[in-house]
């Protein structure tokens, strides 16, 4: 057992010295930025949330939830549909947003223990990979009016660690951003589908 730990953990170290490349999944379409009519300032929180890796259960569900949540808003912000975001503990709204936001749902990851063995033993020479499907459900409340909004979205990723890919390091992780770029357009879009983010609210 503690072999087997070892092996896996030589596996994650090599990620660093070696190569790895992240493929965004199909299950959204890829949406262009559009002009936002407001840009408002919201609280996020995390809700609900659950985070798995092969089927186990892990203690970092609320942590996972915040790094989804500071990818996606980082892009809104970018994009200038919102003009900053401010982390609050589980629902603990102050009122002080004009739009507070909750993440619930679930991440899970799925690979083969026995290819990562196999993997770390050949030294990366053999690649091994990392699924990883996010499947969230966003409630958004207009703080002024009681307005509630909720969308759902689904979309994979696959992370490939591959000694070959090590020339490839500086796009490594295109295909995670075009991942969120996904998420991030797809969840503020059907919000603003719904009638949120207007000038009237």
């Amino acid at each position: 057992m503690m072999r087997n730990i070892k092996v896996l953990i030589t596996v994650y170290l090599l990620f660093f010295i070696s190569g790895c490349m992240t493929f965004s999944g199909e299950k959204l379409a890829e949406l262009k930025p559009i002009i936002p009519v407001t840009s408002p300032n919201i609280e996020e929180s995390v809700g609900d949330f659950t985070f798995h890796i092969d089927g186990g259960a892990m203690v970092t569900d609320n942590k996972a939830g915040r790094i989804i949540n500071n990818a996606i808003l980082e892009k809104w912000k970018s994009n200038k549909y919102i003009s900053d975001f401010t982390y609050v503990k589980k629902e603990s709204f102050t009122g002080n947003a004009q739009y507070n936001l909750t993440l619930s749902g679930h991440q899970e990851g799925q690979s083969s223990v026995a290819m990562q063995i196999i993997s770390g033993l050949t030294l990366l020479l053999l690649p091994s990979t990392v699924n990883t499907t996010y499947d969230l459900t966003y409630k958004l409340e207009n703080v002024k009016t009681g307005k509630k909004y909720t969308t759902k979205v689904s979309e994979d990723m696959s992370t490939v660690l591959w000694l070959l890919y090590f020339p490839a390091l500086p796009f490594s992780f295109v295909g995670a951003d075009n991942t969120m770029e996904h998420l991030s357009e797809n969840i503020y879009q059907n919000f603003v589908q719904q009638g949120a983010f207007s000038r009237t609210q």
